[in-house]
C-alpha cells in the first residue's frame, strides 16, 4: 500500500488557496500520473459528491435514463473499462458546458444539451469526455497541479473541514480543468473513435466544434457567461478543427455515409421537452 502524508491544518488552507488561484498546465512531453485507479476512482468519488452538493441534478427521469443510455453507449466503446463511467444532467439551461471527474462521472449541462442540433452532436462531446478518462488526463493534470501527497490526503485522509474545502474547490475547478492542446487533441481522437464506434456520424463532432467556434466569434459568444466555462476548457481553435476535419477521413466514406445523427429522437427527447 503506497504511503501518504497526513497534512496539517495549516497546510491545507494554502492548497486550497492554490486550487482557487489555478496552475500551470502540464507538459504533455513529461506526462507523469501517480494515481492509482482505485485512488482516481475515489477521489472521484468524493468530487461527484462535491458537485452534487452545488448543482442541481435534473428532475427529469425520461431525459436522465435517455443521456445515461447514450453514455453507456459509447463507454461500452472505450479502450478503458477499469472505471465506472456514470453519466448525469444537471439542470442548467444558462451553462453551456459538460466535464468528465477522475474515475468516469460525468456531467452535462442542459444549456449544452440545448445547443446540440442532434444526438450524435452530445455524442460526440460525451465521447470527447471519455477521452480524457480513457487517457487518465485528470491523473496527469492533478498529479502535475497538486503533487501526489496532497492528492493521497484528500483520498485518504479523515474527513475535515479542511480537506472538505479543498475538495469543494477541486470540484469546481473541475469543471472548467485545462488540458493541455495534446491532452485535447488524444481525447479528439480517443472520442472520436468511441463515437464512430457506438455507431455515430463523426462528422458530428466537427460540426459541434465549428457550431461553438460560430459562437465564439458572433455577439462576443466567448464572453458570454453561459459559454465561459465551456471555452475555458473546450478551445473551438481553426487548429483543432483542422485536427478533427483529418480524424474524421481515417473512417470509411461509405460507413460514415451510414452513420445516423439521430435527429428526430434527439427532438422528441430533448429539444421538445427542454424548451
Amino acid at each position: 500500500m503506497k504511503r501518504y502524508l497526513v497534512l496539517s491544518a495549516a497546510v491545507l488552507p494554502v492548497i486550497v488557496l492554490s486550487l482557487a488561484s489555478g496552475c500551470v498546465t502540464p507538459d504533455p512531453e513529461h506526462r507523469l500520473n501517480l494515481l492509482s485507479t482505485e485512488e482516481e476512482i475515489q477521489l472521484g468519488e468524493k468530487m461527484s459528491a462535491e458537485v452534487e452538493k452545488s448543482e442541481k441534478t435534473l428532475n427529469n427521469a425520461a431525459i436522465q435514463t435517455y443521456v445515461r443510455k447514450i453514455g453507456e453507449r459509447l463507454a461500452d466503446q472505450s479502450p478503458r473499462q477499469d472505471v465506472p463511467y456514470a453519466f448525469t444532467v444537471i439542470d442548467n439551461p444558462e451553462v453551456v458546458n459538460a466535464f468528465a471527474l477522475p474515475g468516469g462521472h460525468m456531467y452535462i449541462y442542459t444549456g449544452l444539451m440545448k445547443i446540440c442540433d442532434n444526438e450524435a452532436q452530445l455524442a460526440s462531446v460525451m465521447a470527447h469526455e471519455i477521452g480524457h478518462v480513457a487517457a487518465k488526463h485528470h491523473g496527469e493534470t492533478l498529479t502535475r497541479q497538486m503533487g501526489y501527497q496532497v492528492l493521497a490526503d484528500l483520498i485518504l485522509g479523515p474527513s475535515s473541514p479542511q480537506r472538505q474545502r479543498a475538495l469543494a474547490q477541486l470540484a469546481t475547478n473541475a469543471v472548467a480543468m485545462h488540458f493541455s492542446r495534446d491532452q485535447e487533441h488524444e481525447s479528439d481522437r480517443i472520442g472520436m473513435d468511441i463515437l464512430f464506434r457506438a455507431g455515430y456520424k463523426p462528422e458530428a463532432m466537427v460540426d459541434f466544434m465549428r457550431k461553438m467556434a460560430q459562437y465564439e466569434q458572433e455577439n462576443g459568444g466567448g464572453r458570454q457567461p453561459r459559454f465561459l466555462q465551456f471555452f475555458a476548457s473546450h478551445p473551438a481553435t481553426t487548429d483543432r478543427i483542422a485536427n478533427l476535419d483529418a480524424l474524421v477521413q481515417r473512417y470509411p466514406l461509405d460507413l460514415r455515409n451510414q452513420s445516423p445523427t439521430y435527429f428526430d429522437r434527439y427532438k422528441a427527447n430533448v429539444l421538445d421537452v427542454l424548451r
